[in-house]
């Protein structure tokens, strides 16, 4: 899905036209969304959100939410919400009125992380998902056609990115890291292989060395196999 930067209404309307498009809301301008749009608000925006919309505040950006809109606020953002509006508060420094106000913590190790994005795992190997393009090749050109057993250049557990194969726990998470994807792949590899960082700036991803047997192989977005 495609992110496009809003400053004003008008680019915030226009940009909810299009269904591949995900807003992000920047600077410290004033916006409604309303029936089941999703936006990013980022800065210190101030968001007013209606019926189902569901909204991911960052900064210091304002949110009041009613209906059945959801929430999920980071570092320093604000939520004031109705009755039934859902608000996961990421961090101690959210700030948040009213609502079914939720506290997560991320995972803290490995076994979290699998249990956090629901891995499927068997006899010791986890499926975990990358996001490709048209021809199984990754963003940094990374070859994961199905059936082949791709493996890193050099393996560095010392560092979070680099020396290794990024993949996430769903296909929806790998799409954040390849916005112009056409493509998932599932990898089988060894859950002893993952190397995972709890407080790193990249969460929702882990590396590993290789794939194994039986290989890469493509599935859809839901991580249905095709």
């Amino acid at each position: 899905m495609k992110k496009v930067k809003c400053s004003t209404q008008a680019e915030l309307d226009a940009a909810l036209k299009d269904p591949n498009v995900c807003p992000e809301l920047v600077g410290d301008g004033k916006f409604k969304i309303s029936g089941s749009s999703q936006v990013t608000a980022y800065g210190s925006s101030q968001v007013t959100a209606y019926g189902s919309s569901e909204v991911r505040a960052y900064g210091s950006s304002q949110v009041t939410a009613s209906g059945s809109s959801q929430v999920r606020a980071y570092d320093s953002s604000q939520v004031t919400a109705s009755k039934y509006v859902a608000v996961t508060k990421n961090g101690k420094k959210v700030k948040a009125t009213g609502g079914v106000q939720i506290d997560y913590f991320p995972p803290q190790n490995l076994s979290e992380w699998l249990e956090e994005y629901g891995v499927h795992v068997m006899n010791g190997i986890a499926i975990v998902y990358k996001a490709v393009g048209s021809d199984f090749r990754s963003e940094r050109g990374g070859d994961y056609t199905p059936g082949t057993t791709p493996e890193c250049d050099r393996w560095d557990t010392s560092v979070e990115c680099g020396g290794g194969l990024h993949v996430c726990g769903t296909p929806h998470h790998a799409l954040g890291f390849y916005a112009e994807a056409k493509r998932f792949v599932a990898l089988p590899v060894a859950v002893n292989s993952i190397a995972h960082w709890p407080n790193g700036d990249y969460p929702t991803k882990v590396k590993v060395p290789r794939v194994v047997a039986p290989g890469c192989y493509e599935v859809d977005i839901n991580g249905k196999r095709i």
